[in-house]
């Protein structure tokens, strides 16, 4: 899509006062200064293109409340983005972003923020002033350490920090009273942190692909009011015999071997556990409304559907 069509529809969309714009997957390389005349926008989706830079007007949009930027070629996000006061729905996931501005600090109506795959090395202190916060992922990226400040986001549900390269946990994430869902798949933890069997709200904790090689019974004493807790493609291949009721606990290989047997799943009662269930993804907010994964499908429905008074050329 040429520039001079995408004006024609940002035009547009400012005459008719137009709440929801969508110019995802039209190959858009850059934007002119028509972005500061869509004054009522709520929703704006400019994922799936080709941008490199964002519009540096898009700061003035004050009454936006959901940005989606996925699928781009972003290395930042625009200067002045703690200005979107009203902002409560952000993703920049599947862009290389490397370094997060502590501006995201800023967004203080934000409750959910998806920066899958973003080429993250850490994360600013400043997330932890994201107090309304309800959904977080950064999975996908080479995180080492989460800061001191994660421990903040008081009102946090539902946190995935799969694919990353964490050991540990900070011990305050005890604080995180309302955390019912954590994923920290594909990380390095050698054993199960001690603190996360202070979070009295979590009903489901994924620890699959890690170095895990025992359990003891003191953790899962204390994680029993767990409803899911996935071991699976650890070292912890069998369970004991005393856990044998205990059909919760997930535990087993799902990958591939070089022997042929190793091929079925070697599972207990959960083997037929979907794996793609345990995606974090929040599924496309586009034109297209698919998704990755369907853990989060139901409490997401919002983002997915396709608004019919959307914005298109």
């Amino acid at each position: 899509m040429d520039l001079l069509q995408v004006e024609a529809i940002l035009e547009n969309a400012a005459v008719n006062n137009e709440e929801v714009v969508n110019l995802s997957h039209r190959k858009i390389t850059m934007f002119t200064s028509n972005f500061e005349k869509l004054e009522k926008v709520k929703k704006l989706m400019l994922n799936d293109n080709e941008l490199l830079m964002p519009p540096s007007e898009l700061v003035q949009l004050v009454w936006l409340e959901e940005l989606v930027l996925d699928n781009n070629r972003l290395t930042m996000l625009p200067t002045g983005i703690g200005q979107l006061k009203s902002l409560h729905y952000l993703s920049v996931s599947h862009n290389p972003i490397g370094v997060l501005t502590p501006e995201v600090g800023q967004l203080e109506a934000l409750t959910q923020l998806w920066l899958v795959e973003c080429q993250l090395e850490s994360l600013p202190p400043e997330i932890g002033k994201l107090r309304l916060l309800q959904k977080f992922s950064i999975r996908g990226n080479s995180i080492l350490n989460l800061p001191t400040e994660v421990c903040n986001l008081e009102s946090l549900k539902w946190m995935c920090l799969a694919e990353n390269n964490l050991s540990d946990l900070p011990i305050e994430i005890e604080l995180l009273h309302q955390l019912t869902y954590l994923n920290l798949n594909s990380n390095q933890f050698s054993k199960v942190p001690e603190c996360v069997t202070a979070l009295q709200g979590l009903t489901s904790l994924h620890m699959r692909r890690n170095n895990i090689v025992q359990v003891t019974d003191d953790i899962v004493l204390a994680l029993s009011k767990l409803v899911k807790f996935d071991l699976r493609d650890n070292d912890v291949i069998e369970k004991p015999e005393h856990w044998k009721g205990l059909e919760y606990i997930i535990v087993g290989k799902t990958g591939l071997t070089d022997s042929p047997i190793s091929q079925e799943l070697i599972t207990d009662s959960y083997s037929s556990v979907d794996e793609d269930s345990e995606e974090d993804s929040h599924g496309s907010e586009a034109d297209s409304c698919e998704e990755d994964g369907n853990e989060n499908k139901e409490n997401n429905s919002d983002e997915k559907n396709c608004d019919t008074n959307t914005v298109e050329g």
